[in-house]
């Protein structure tokens, strides 16, 4: 008896649980009646702290930072063309960026029709990283993603993301070269610490965007709806061999990200 009681309140347990998950229909509501097909992604806000105006002879650890910046930048429409979308490259983006002279504020909060009449952009991608976090091993960047209609200035989508990755440390504390890492390294010619962040934000993205409804121009745009969604707020650990994902609370992020 007492094991058919423990069978009923895991069951429920697990009930309560799925119900929580939200499907896409719900999370992208916004997406799935306005069908957007082409997304411009603006130039990455870069908010994290320098540390080259504090340690302006740490030339690894700077280009470290601003290599990952590039790299995700570079990466961020993969995913997105992997579900069906059209995006505008980085270089055409860069001078679409320079034409409209918008800052990262108002592309966030202003109006943004304009791109829609005047380069037949339905969406904007605005993404901001806020802070690079190292300590204890591990390499952890906070980033927002933001997908902005042209049409009607709404969020068709948002998401924080606490992405962190686990470095492996010897008995010094010295991190220690992993093959996956050392592969990655050497096929984008980069030192190990540039390639763990450059391989943690491309994780990150095709996370995150690959989540995105399927584009309404290929056949399994419907069969998305009752598909589950990711939460807004997320914790994604990168562990050697796989990802830890799980939600975040607001508060946690922000204390995290700007305190």
């Amino acid at each position: 008896m007492k094991r058919n009681i423990t069978h009923i309140i895991m069951l429920a347990a697990l009930l309560l649980t799925a119900c929580k998950v939200e499907k896409k229909i719900t999370s992208y509501s916004d997406i799935y009646s306005e069908r957007p097909t082409t997304i411009y992604i603006a130039p990455i806000a870069d908010n994290a702290e320098r540390k080259i105006e504090k340690y302006p002879t740490d030339i690894a650890y700077n280009n470290e930072l601003n290599s990952a910046k590039a790299y995700m930048y570079q990466t961020m429409g993969n995913p997105l063309i992997n579900k069906g979308y059209y995006v505008i490259g980085p270089i055409a983006s860069e001078e679409i960026a320079k034409q409209t002279n918008l800052t990262h504020k108002q592309l966030k909060n202003s109006d943004i029709k304009t791109f829609y009449e005047q380069y037949g952009v339905d969406a904007i991608l605005v993404v901001t990283l806020h802070k690079w976090k190292d300590e204890n091993g591990k390499k952890t960047a906070f980033l927002e993603y933001q997908l902005r209609s042209t049409k009607t200035n709404i969020d068709l989508f948002h998401s924080w993301v606490m992405a962190t990755k686990q470095v492996s440390t010897n008995l010094k504390g010295d991190p220690i070269k992993l093959k996956n890492d050392e592969r990655f390294a050497k096929r984008y010619d980069m030192d190990n610490g540039t390639a763990q962040r450059c391989f943690l934000v491309e994780k990150v993205n095709d996370y995150v965007l690959r989540n995105l409804p399927t584009s309404s121009q290929r056949r399994q745009f419907e069969k998305d709806l009752y598909k589950n969604a990711n939460p807004s707020y997320i914790k994604y650990m990168w562990i050697d061999g796989g990802a830890n994902v799980e939600p975040c609370s607001a508060e946690e992020y922000e204390t995290e990200a700007f305190l």
